[in-house]
Formats: C-alpha cells, structure tokens, sequence
C-alpha cells in the first residue's frame, strides 16, 4: 500500500479543478472516487473515465469498499475524492487509515454554515473533523494547491480556521 493518499472532500467528485489543477499538482497515478450512487450508476463511471487523463488509472467504488481498494493498489500516488464528511468518516471507519483531510467542496444547505465560500460545514461535520484532528489528523480548506486553511483548535477547545 502506498504512503502518498490523498484525501479530498468534493460534493461535486470529479470536476474541472481536480482534472486541472489537482491530479497534476499532486503527481496522481491513481484516482479513486468513494461514492455509493456512483459506483451503482456505469454511466456515471463511463462520464468520469472520460474526463480522466489517460496515465491515470480510475477506480469508482463504494465507501465500504475503499480501504479495501486501497490496501490492493500498487499506485505510489493516490487521489481518493469523497462527496461529504460522513462518507470521509464511514471510510475511516471502514478500515481507511489516513492522517490529512482536505476539503474542497461542501454545498450550503440550510443545516450548514459558511466557513468560506466553497466550504459549508454542519455543527455535525465539524464535530467530526474536531474529532479527526483531535487524533492527530490535519484538516485543511484548500479550493486550489497553494492556498490553505488549516483546522486548529483554540484554548477553550473550539475549532478555528488559521491560514497556512
């Protein structure tokens, strides 16, 4: 298994920005999208098989089935993109070990508050996220490579968004 996972969280999966930005900047050989309705719809994985480049191997499937997908990948680099936190959570619950979460995308829904524009968390979410970085795991905002809000938590134990 490989060291170099990536983990983001998109509610829009595969897009522009992760087939222009992302996959080159992250030097990605392997793609992995962990969404249930995806991995149950071929012409879903048929649209993003398209859209990927052709040296970049592609796997949709299932979150229950991601650890597993991952524990048998010989890829040195891997981009797994995930639709929203409780996915990311039943990943690592599932059996996925990895220690950096970056959000990407997470849509405003009337449960949710902005954090930035492109970022809209639930009290929920953020307890989960509180809960991953309280066990040693970063979680940043990153929209693009290069610019990044990093998860910290203050001296009365809540969250605060500190650029890096």
């Amino acid at each position: 298994m490989t060291d170099n996972i990536h983990v983001r969280i998109d509610n829009r999966l595969l897009h522009g920005q992760v087939v222009q930005y992302w996959i080159p900047f992250l030097e990605v050989e392997r793609l992995v999208i962990a969404d249930d309705e995806a991995a149950n719809n071929p012409a879903m994985s048929t649209v993003y098989r398209m859209a990927v480049p052709g040296t970049v191997d592609l796997s949709v499937v299932p979150v229950n089935d991601l650890a597993q997908e991952i524990r048998a990948s010989k890829a040195s680099t891997i981009l797994i993109l995930i639709s929203d936190v409780s996915d990311a959570v039943r990943a690592q619950k599932s059996g996925l070990s990895f220690d950096r979460l970056v959000l990407g995308n997470v849509h405003a829904t009337p449960a949710r508050t902005r954090i930035t524009d492109s970022v809209y968390l639930s009290r929920e979410e953020i307890d989960s996220l509180m809960r991953f970085r309280l066990n040693g795991g970063r979680v940043e905002i990153q929209t693009f490579p290069g610019e990044r809000l990093q998860l910290e938590i203050d001296d009365n134990g809540d969250p605060k968004w500190s650029r890096r």
